[in-house]
């Protein structure tokens, strides 16, 4: 069973509404890449993906684009291969890609801090008179 369900793909009818991922895409690749995301973001498949009814034979809708976060998954990752693609492997060809946890840490928004900064000095005092 686990081999059969391994060879699924996309382009034979299964997948519904990938407009990111390619076609041809494997179920195991579509799972990993999904895990992938919920450990990026620190989520699980509910943060994306509408539940269905109790008592329905699927758990969530996955074509259903109803929820606005999965949108965004579909931007960023737009921006995570083009970053990859465009920028990095003109820097560095042995690079690392940057991924969901880059920057986001398990969290699903990304901390604003930045490098912490070096604090002025203090200034001089005067010597005691």
């Amino acid at each position: 069973m686990q081999q059969q369900k391994s060879q699924i793909r996309a382009d034979q009818g299964v997948f519904h509404n990938l407009q990111v991922f390619p076609q041809n895409i494997t179920h195991d690749e579509l799972i990993a890449a999904m895990r992938g995301f919920a450990r990026g973001l620190g989520v699980r498949c509910d943060h994306c993906h509408v539940a269905n009814p109790p008592g329905s034979k699927e758990q969530f809708d996955f074509p259903n684009d109803a929820k606005p976060e999965k949108n965004v998954a579909r931007t960023m990752l737009r921006m995570t291969r083009a970053v990859n693609a465009d920028y990095l492997s003109k820097v560095n060809p042995h690079r690392q890609d940057v991924m969901c946890f880059t920057c986001h840490h398990g969290q699903t928004v990304p901390a604003q801090a930045g490098p912490e900064q070096p604090r002025p000095a203090a200034p001089a005092q005067p010597p005691p008179a």
